[in-house]
């Protein structure tokens, strides 16, 4: 099954940015993926008929509808941040609620000095480092995927120290258990 990632970018800098928003695309694409993009413009095509019809064919509605859906069935989201945008941090938020990984490119600087968040991944990038660091984030994605089951036995006073620990961090039982075995990971 082929990996789904969805791409977006400022629309309001295209003028200054587009030649590294093609940068990227063109990154993204040479990973073998599938790329869902209004950069591609095939991201509208997402929507269903009766979806467009209950938007009454506003153009922005469409655009942030198919957006949301985009980033809901892609396995991971991709984000060109070079111009700041209150949007694109919007689709961020939305897409690590989701619990979609995110890397916010920019020609500037790297977000993820910034902000700590499991599902966020940020890079400074350029021509030469583009490719590198898109491919070690789709290898991240790929590893990181929950694809295996997982069952074990816990006593009573386990599992519910595990509920109200998982409560209390606004988790689940099994994203608090991946978020324990992650920060053991680390050292």
């Amino acid at each position: 099954m082929c990996m789904k990632i969805f791409y977006t970018a400022s629309f309001y800098y295209k003028d200054k940015y587009q030649k590294q928003y093609d940068l990227v695309l063109s990154a993204l694409e040479s990973m073998g993926v599938e790329v869902i993009s209004p950069e591609k413009g095939n991201y509208k095509r997402l929507l269903s008929i009766k979806e467009r019809g209950r938007l009454g064919g506003k153009p922005r509605l469409e655009h942030y509808a198919a957006i949301k859906k985009g980033i809901n069935i892609a396995d991971a989201v991709v984000i060109e941040i070079s111009n700041e945008d209150f949007q694109l941090g919007h689709e961020a938020t939305l897409a690590i609620q989701a619990k979609k990984h995110v890397l916010c490119l920019s020609v500037h600087e790297d977000f993820s000095e910034k902000i700590d968040n499991r599902y966020f991944h940020g890079a400074k990038y350029d021509e030469i480092n583009i490719y590198e660091i898109v491919a070690d984030f789709i290898e991240k994605v790929r590893g990181e995927k929950l694809s295996e089951r997982f069952n074990c036995f816990l006593s009573l006073s386990q599992l519910e120290y595990l509920k109200k620990t998982s409560r209390v961090n606004q988790m689940t039982i099994s994203e608090y258990l991946r978020k324990i075995i992650d920060q053991d990971r680390r050292f």
